[in-house]
């Protein structure tokens, strides 16, 4: 056997070494989070894992070095991943770009991968295909034997993962995760957050890999000064603050304008008593949703506080 397939085994064995064939080193909170969804499909426990993270924290990028990974470890044997985001663009497709970023940059996957149909991704004899769970979106043929993930879970409606994503698992008893950061105590994330824990008691296992922005600043100090800086803007106890950063819920939610709702109306510029000269204003109001197909990437960017080019979270 060669030194470089030597190499390539001794990285393949286990996830955390696999990244750095493409120059790329796992945060240790990444690691441990990364190896529990791991030896869950590997084992084909079937386990249902929750990662909450603060946002701009490393969770979509350690999510595709997991597909990218598990993609390479059973590219002979064979297998199928169903990855969901709330919406298709722009989400879905930014999530399609970061693997294949990583596919690109790797020297175990470069070359070795074929994206078809626009939205899945295949070595071999693995597939991952990428889907918005959108509710008007038609997802139900898709299956996953392996791994399922819902991204952003908490932005995802709980009617139409039970009915049309949840049995997309269920043939195989496939590992589930969902991934994403607490709003309220009504959202997905929130329900299976819960249902985790209740099954860590059962068996000790741990299916919750919870992180704030206190454990990520110890691994990327700078990510701790730009907290810092929006806490002394908005305040510690800002909603945003709370949900966005250190990952606790909102949960007043009385009248059709509570705390939560009001943080996202709130512009960042000084207050004005009157219109400015030349200026045009208008005022808009959402009553059905979103409408995927007519929004463009730069419309979506111009939601700030949503985070990471995406809309702030809904109540």
């Amino acid at each position: 056997m060669s030194k470089r397939c030597v190499r390539y085994a001794y990285l393949l064995r286990r996830p955390e070494r696999f990244p750095l064939a493409g120059n790329v080193k796992l945060r240790p909170y990444q690691e441990i989070e990364i190896q529990g969804v791991v030896n869950s499909v590997r084992k084909k426990r079937g386990m249902s894992f929750v990662w909450i993270f603060p946002r701009q924290s490393g969770k979509d990028e350690a999510l595709a070095i997991l597909v990218q990974y598990l993609l390479t470890l059973f590219k002979n044997e064979g297998g199928e991943m169903v990855f969901f985001n709330p919406t298709f663009k722009p989400q879905t497709e930014t999530s399609m770009r970061r693997l294949e970023s990583r596919l690109r940059s790797n020297s175990i996957t470069i070359g070795k991968w074929k994206r078809r149909s626009g939205y899945i991704y295949e070595m071999n004899n693995a597939y991952c295909t990428y889907l918005s769970a959108d509710p008007t979106a038609h997802v139900v043929s898709a299956t996953a034997n392996r791994l399922l993930v819902v991204n952003e879970a908490q932005d995802v409606g709980m009617l139409k993962y039970d009915k049309d994503i949840d049995p997309m698992a269920a043939s195989a008893h496939a590992t589930k995760l969902f991934a994403g950061t607490r709003w309220t105590g009504t959202t997905l994330l929130e329900r299976e957050y819960q249902l985790a824990l209740e099954e860590e008691k059962k068996d000790g296992i741990r299916r919750v890999f919870f992180f704030t922005a206190e454990d990520v600043r110890k691994a990327v100090p700078e990510y701790g000064k730009s907290v810092e800086g929006a806490i002394a803007r908005l305040g510690r106890q800002h909603p945003l603050v709370k949900t966005q950063f250190f990952c606790e819920r909102v949960d007043a939610q009385a009248g059709m304008f509570p705390e939560g709702r009001q943080a996202l109306m709130k512009g960042s510029h000084a207050r004005r008593t009157e219109p400015e000269a030349g200026k045009t204003y208008a005022f808009l109001m959402d009553v059905a949703g979103q409408d995927e197909t007519r929004m463009s990437g730069s419309e979506w960017g111009m939601y700030e506080v949503g985070g990471e080019g995406r809309p702030p979270p809904r109540l």
